[in-house]
């Protein structure tokens, strides 16, 4: 019997107005798979990635988590929802709030967890991603790569069961995205289920089991990270590849 995938996109299309963003997308992500959404600006990425948590309605086709239809009452959408953390390019932290208390205000607010019990967790989790120090620290007070590192922190504390990185690291300056980037590849070798939008295609090739190419709204090519960043068989890969990465000697 086929596995059923952990996140599964069916005939999925959006538009936004007279402008179809995503056309067609059927997408199968498997329980533990690291999967990288690589290709131009524009090409609808970060709008697929927010259709599978459905911060995007799409105007057709099917998103399921773990065999489950995301249901369209507000109610079981948002209980859906907290199955799936979401880490935006520009963090999004509560700049009223700590460190410690932006990772606890979802398992408090949304679960209803005990504040002990989420004060516990969320320091076990700034910890996990190298802040311990930080817990009392505001936003102001933190570089864009801690910042990005508490707003995964605070997605974990939800306990998600697939993991959704847009463009994570394009906010940040160089010296602080191997910061991030170490910690989501220690997030994959735990196993964690996560869909990657990435102009990182160094960290794609290494984590990811499966790149997925989009262009001009549609999935044109995928497979494993060696195989097509070193012959991608469609000619938008080529072209998009060869903009990116260094010329081959």
């Amino acid at each position: 019997m086929r596995e059923i995938p952990m996140v599964e996109l069916r005939g999925v299309c959006k538009s936004f107005g007279n402008l179809q963003v995503l056309k067609d997308i059927n997408l199968r992500v498997a329980k533990g798979e690291v999967v990288s959404i690589i290709g131009p600006s524009g090409s609808g990425k970060s709008t697929l990635l927010r259709c599978v948590n459905y911060l995007e309605r799409p105007d057709s086709g099917t998103v399921s988590i773990a065999g489950n239809p995301v249901p369209e009452d507000e109610n079981a959408l948002n209980k859906a929802r907290a199955k799936v953390g979401m880490v935006f390019q520009h963090f999004n932290l509560f700049p009223h709030m700590t460190a410690l208390e932006n990772v606890m205000e979802g398992p408090v607010q949304v679960k209803k967890m005990p504040k002990h019990e989420a004060k516990e967790l969320a320091l076990s989790l700034l910890s996990k991603v190298g802040l311990a120090d930080k817990a009392d620290a505001y936003p102001r007070r933190l570089s864009g790569g801690q910042k990005q590192r508490v707003a995964i922190a605070r997605a974990l504390a939800m306990q998600p069961d697939v993991m959704l990185f847009d463009e994570a690291t394009s906010a940040l300056d160089p010296e602080l995205i191997g910061e991030v980037l170490q910690v989501m590849r220690d997030l994959a070798a735990e196993g964690m289920t996560m869909l990657v939008v990435t102009h990182e295609i160094g960290f794609a090739r290494e984590v990811s089991d499966r790149i997925v190419v989009l262009a001009d709204g549609q999935i044109v090519e995928e497979g494993r990270p060696e195989k097509l960043l070193s012959a991608p068989k469609h000619q938008r890969t080529r072209e998009f590849l060869a903009k990116i990465l260094p010329a081959r000697a």
